[in-house]
C-alpha cells in the first residue's frame, strides 16, 4: 500500500515538472513577446519604439521569459492580473526602458537577475494597490543608470538580500507588512555616491515592520526617513553603513532598540527622533558618532545605562516624557552644546547624563523640567562646570519634593557641589503638601524654593506665616504617569462603559421594534373592525369604468350622521323602484338613486365647492322632468315615538336596489318620529364616510359624460313620463343654497 502511494506521488511530481517544462517551452518560443499575451497590446511610436499596455483579467497569470520584452520598449503598464512573474533576464540590455508600472496586481515577483544591464539613464518602477510584492536577491543587477522604486498601498512587500545593485530612491508607503532580510539595502554599485556624499534616499511612510534585522542598512545612504510607522524592534547591527547623512524617526512607534543597533562604524550627520513612542533603549543602542542628536516631543519608557554613547557636537533633549533615566544613560563626549529643556522625568538616577567639560563648550541648559524622583548625584554634571559657570543656564525647574528648611542640603546631594546651590534655590520650585498648606494658608501646589526658605525658615525652624510668593502650575497628564495598575483599571472601565452602552442600545432597539410592530397590529385591528362603503359612479353595463373616476373611498369619521329630508316620500321611492324594474329606465333610475343617496351624507367639513356641485345637480335633476305622484297634503297622524332603527352595516350594499331599500327604511323611520326635526341615524360608533379619492375626484369628462347625457335622455323620454301621470321635476323650486331638502308647495307635483 505504501509503495502504491509513493508511486502515485512520484507520478504527480513528474507530471508537474513536465507540465512546467512544456509551459516554459511554449512561452519561451521564438517570436513570442508580451505583445502577444492576452489582454496586452503594443503601441508603435516614432523610430520603432514601443509602449506596452496590458489589461489582464483578475485571475490571469502572466510569466515572462527572456526575449519576451522587445528591445525597443520604453514604457510598460500592467493593470490587474493574479500573478506576474519575471524570470531571469526577462529585461536584458534594454536601452531606453524608463517606466514599469503595476496597478492592482495581486502578486508581482521579480526573480533573481530579472532586470540585467539596463542601459537607460533612469528607470522608475511603480506599484499601486498591489497585494504582494517580492524582490529576490539581485533582481536588479548591473544597472548602469539610476533606479527608483515606489510602492503604495500594498499588503506585503519583501526584500531579500541585495536586490538592487543601484538605487537612487526607494519609497514604501502604506505597507501593512514589510519584511526586510539581512542586506536588503546593500547596494553594490558604489558609483551612485556623488561628489558630495551618498545620494540614495529611503523613505518609509505608514509601514508596519516586525523588525529591522541585522545589516539591513549596509550601504551609505543620503537619508533614511521613517514616518507614521510601527516597528517591532531594531536589531543588533541593523545600521552598519559607513555614512548616513540623516536618520529621521517621526511619529513612529518602536518597541525596542537593541544593543549596537546603530554602531560606531557609522557616521550620522543628523539623528532626529520626533513625536515617537519608544518603549526601551537598551545599553549601547546608539553608539554612532553624530553631528546633531535631537530627541524632542517623544515618549520614552526606559533609557538603560549607556543607551546613548556618542560624540555629538549638539545635543537637544527637549519636550519629552521619560519614565526612567538610568545611571549614565547618556554619555556625550566632545560636545559643544547640550540642551535638556521642558522634559517630564519620573525617575532620574545618578549621573543620568555625563558631559565631560572641554574647551569647545559653548552652552549647557537645564530649564523648565519637571522631575518627580531625583536620586542622589543625579545632577552631577553641574559639578564639572566650575571653570565656566557663565555657560550654564539653570532655570524654572520643578522638583516634586515637599518644601522644607533642608532644601539646601538636598540640592548639594544632587549636584555634589555647593557652587550652584543658591542658583538652584532661586530658580527652582518645590511642592506644598497638606501640612504646609494648613500651616501657611497656602493652596496645595508648588512654590519657589528661595522664597519659601527666606520667609518661613527662621533658625532652621518653620515659622507658620502666610505666603504670597511665586507659584507655578505643572502638568501630570502625560503617558509616563500611567502605570500598569492604572492601565488595567482604565481598560476595565472602558470595557464596562462599552458593555452598558451596548445593553442600552439593545433595549432601545427592542422598544422601537415593539412600538412599530404594535402600532401596525393595532392599525390592522382597527381597520378590520370598521366597515367600508364602495360606490361606483356612472355604472354602465356596456362600458368599462375607470377606477379612479368611479371609486368612492371610505374615510373614517367620528359621530357622522345620515339625514333624511322630510319631503322625500315613500311614493317617490316606489316610483323609482318601478323605473328600476323597467329595462328602458333602469340605467337612468340607478344613476338618480346613487346621486340622491350621496346627497344624504352630511359632514361639517363639507366644502363650498362641493355644495356648488350639489346645486348644479339639483338643476340637472329638474331637467329630467321625472313625474312622480304627489304626496298627500294632509298630515298623517303621528305615531308613537319608536326607538331609532339602526341599519346594520351588513345590510348596506353598493347596488341601486340595496341603496333604495335603505332610503325607504329611513323615510319610514322619519315619518314615524314624533320630533319635528329630521331624524339622525348613527351609522356606527366609528362610522365611515364614503368620499371620492382625494376628497373629490371629479371625472375629467363630467360635462359630456353626465350632464349632456342627461339632457339627451330627457328629450327622448318626456312623452313616456307624461303618460304615467307624474309631475315634472322641472317645476320644483331649487333650494336657496346647496342642501338636501326638497321644497314642496301646493302647486308642485311629485
Amino acid at each position: 500500500m505504501r509503495n502504491k502511494g509513493r508511486k502515485y506521488i512520484s507520478a504527480v511530481v513528474l507530471g508537474g515538472v513536465v507540465l512546467c517544462a512544456l509551459v516554459d517551452l511554449v512561452l519561451g518560443q521564438k517570436g513570442y513577446t508580451i505583445c502577444d499575451a492576452q489582454g496586452c497590446n503594443c503601441t508603435l511610436l516614432a523610430g520603432g519604439w514601443k509602449n506596452v499596455n496590458c489589461h489582464l483579467l483578475d485571475d490571469q497569470d502572466l510569466t515572462l521569459f527572456p526575449d519576451h520584452i522587445p528591445d525597443k520598449t520604453s514604457e510598460i503598464y500592467i493593470n490587474n492580473g493574479q500573478t506576474i512573474t519575471f524570470r531571469p533576464r526577462t529585461f536584458d540590455s534594454l536601452r531606453a526602458l524608463s517606466v514599469i508600472r503595476f496597478e492592482k496586481v495581486q502578486n508581482v515577483v521579480f526573480n533573481s537577475r530579472a532586470l540585467v544591464k539596463i542601459a537607460s539613464p533612469s528607470l522608475l518602477v511603480q506599484f499601486f494597490g498591489c497585494d504582494d510584492i517580492l524582490f529576490q536577491s539581485e533582481a536588479f543587477d548591473e544597472n548602469q543608470g539610476s533606479l527608483s522604486i515606489e510602492v503604495t498601498d500594498s499588503r506585503t512587500v519583501k526584500l531579500e538580500k541585495s536586490p538592487f545593485s543601484n538605487l537612487s530612491k526607494c519609497t514604501l508607503q502604506n505597507i501593512r507588512n514589510l519584511l526586510l532580510d539581512s542586506g536588503s539595502f546593500e547596494i553594490k554599485n558604489l558609483g551612485s555616491i556623488g561628489r558630495h556624499g551618498p545620494v540614495t534616499d529611503v523613505l518609509f511612510i505608514n509601514i508596519v515592520a516586525p523588525e529591522i534585522s541585522n545589516k539591513v542598512f549596509f550601504t551609505s545612504l543620503a537619508r533614511l526617513s521613517i514616518r507614521n510607522s510601527k516597528i517591532g524592534r531594531i536589531c543588533n547591527g541593523a545600521f552598519q553603513s559607513s555614512q548616513i547623512s540623516a536618520i529621521e524617526l517621526i511619529n513612529t512607534t518602536i518597541d525596542t532598540i537593541e544593543p549596537k543597533a546603530l554602531t560606531e562604524r557609522t557616521l550620522v550627520v543628523n539623528f532626529r527622533i520626533t513625536k515617537c513612542e519608544i518603549n526601551k533603549l537598551r545599553t549601547e543602542a546608539v553608539t554612532a558618532g553624530m553631528t546633531n542628536l535631537i530627541v524632542n516631543h517623544s515618549t520614552i519608557t526606559e533609557v538603560e545605562t549607556g543607551a546613548i554613547v556618542s560624540t555629538a557636537a549638539n545635543v537637544e533633549i527637549v519636550g519629552n516624557e521619560v519614565q526612567t533615566f538610568h545611571a549614565s544613560a547618556i554619555e556625550i563626549n566632545k560636545w559643544n552644546k547640550v540642551m535638556i529643556d521642558q522634559n517630564v522625568i519620573i525617575n532620574l538616577h545618578k549621573d543620568f547624563i555625563t558631559v565631560p567639560w572641554n574647551k569647545d563648550v559653548q552652552l549647557i541648559t537645564f530649564k523648565g523640567n519637571e522631575i518627580y524622583h531625583a536620586l542622589e548625584g543625579s545632577l552631577n554634571f553641574l559639578s564639572k562646570l566650575d571653570e565656566d559657570a557663565d555657560k550654564l543656564e539653570f532655570d524654572d525647574n520643578y522638583f516634586a519634593i515637599s518644601c522644607s528648611c533642608d532644601l539646601a542640603d538636598w540640592i548639594e546631594s544632587l549636584t555634589n557641589t555647593t557652587s550652584y546651590t543658591d542658583k538652584i534655590l532661586d530658580t527652582s520650585f518645590c511642592k506644598v503638601d497638606q501640612r504646609l498648606s494648613e500651616c501657611f494658608s497656602l493652596s496645595i501646589g508648588i512654590i519657589n524654593m528661595q522664597n519659601f526658605t527666606e520667609i518661613t525658615c527662621v533658625n532652621e525652624t518653620a515659622d507658620c506665616r502666610s505666603y504670597n510668593g511665586e507659584t507655578r502650575t505643572i502638568n501630570t497628564t502625560g503617558k509616563i504617569f500611567t502605570d500598569s495598575a492604572q492601565n488595567d483599571k482604565q481598560n476595565w472601565l472602558i470595557f464596562i462603559v462599552v458593555l452598558v452602552a451596548c445593553f442600552i442600545l439593545a433595549l432601545v432597539s427592542t422598544f422601537v421594534v415593539l412600538l412599530i410592530r404594535g402600532s401596525r397590529w393595532l392599525k390592522r385591528r382597527v381597520c378590520s373592525l370598521q366597515g367600508y362603503f364602495r360606490n361606483d359612479y356612472y355604472g354602465n353595463n356596456n362600458e368599462s369604468n375607470d377606477e379612479e373616476e368611479n371609486t368612492i373611498v371610505t374615510v373614517e369619521t367620528d359621530n357622522e350622521k345620515l339625514e333624511i329630508p322630510e319631503e322625500l316620500t315613500i311614493e317617490f321611492l316606489h316610483e323609482l323602484s318601478q323605473r328600476l324594474d323597467d329595462p328602458a329606465t333602469h340605467q337612468e333610475a340607478s344613476e338618480l338613486i346613487e346621486r340622491l343617496y350621496e346627497m344624504f351624507i352630511i359632514d361639517e367639513s363639507y366644502e363650498n365647492n362641493n355644495r356648488e356641485e350639489e346645486a348644479h345637480l339639483y338643476e340637472e335633476l329638474g331637467n329630467l322632468n321625472l313625474q312622480i305622484p304627489p304626496p298627500p297634503y294632509e298630515e298623517q297622524p303621528s305615531s308613537p315615538q319608536s326607538p331609532t332603527h339602526t341599519v346594520p352595516p351588513s345590510q348596506t350594499t353598493t347596488s341601486p336596489r340595496g341603496i333604495l331599500k335603505l332610503m325607504e327604511e329611513k323615510v319610514v323611520t322619519t315619518n314615524t318620529n314624533t320630533e319635528p326635526s329630521r331624524t339622525v341615524l348613527d351609522v356606527s360608533s366609528s362610522s365611515t364616510r364614503p368620499i371620492l379619492t382625494g376628497e373629490y375626484c371629479e371625472p375629467i369628462d363630467r360635462d359630456v359624460h353626465l350632464y349632456s347625457e342627461l339632457r339627451q335622455k330627457d328629450e327622448g323620454k318626456q312623452d313616456s313620463v307624461k303618460s304615467t301621470g307624474s309631475g315634472t321635476m322641472a317645476l320644483r323650486p331649487l333650494p336657496d343654497k346647496p342642501g338636501f331638502s326638497f321644497q314642496a308647495g301646493p302647486s308642485t307635483k311629485l
